[in-house]
């Protein structure tokens, strides 16, 4: 019976051993298991963080690209203004010369008086440039209207070109 008693004794503490084995073996996957979770988890925040920096500059690359697209638009733009204005300051210059011119050439005809009872004629040279300087003034707000329209544009294409994606 001693024997049975020591076998059995034995056999408890085989198994004690096996179970403690296991349980061991199990300890160390799981802390296995929890270093791959943390490095998994390390490697998705650094991609993260990569794809958000990758983001950031191509957002950069697009601001100073459409940041450049619009002073050249707005640098355009002024120009156009500007070539507007010295237009019409050429204009004016013009007008000034044509009254002084009409002035002379009036001084200088001697028209005959309008017969009694009709009415004066309009001076031709009168009409000729009061016709010629609003067609001029309208040609100038045109030209201006599209200087500025066609800068516009330009500027919106270059916009849109600045931002697709390469």
């Amino acid at each position: 019976m001693l024997w049975a008693l020591c076998l059995g004794l034995a056999g408890a503490l085989l198994t004690a051993g096996v179970e403690r084995t296991r349980a061991a073996s199990a300890r160390a996957e799981a802390s296995t298991a929890r270093k791959d979770l943390a490095e998994f988890r390390a490697t998705q925040a650094e991609s993260g963080r990569l794809a958000e920096r990758a983001a950031r500059n191509t957002e950069q690359t697009w601001r100073a690209r459409v940041d450049g697209v619009i002073q050249d638009g707005q640098k355009q733009i002024a120009a156009a203004r500007a070539d507007a204005a010295s237009a019409a300051d050429a204009e004016r210059r013009l007008r000034t010369q044509l009254a002084a011119f009409r002035a002379a050439v009036r001084t200088a005809s001697t028209a005959p008086t309008p017969a009694e009872g009709g009415a004066a004629a309009a001076d031709p040279l009168d009409l000729l440039a009061d016709l010629f300087g609003r067609a001029d003034a309208r040609a100038g707000e045109l030209a201006r209207i599209a200087d500025e329209r066609g800068a516009a544009g330009t500027t919106c294409e270059r916009h849109a070109d600045a931002t697709e994606s390469k």
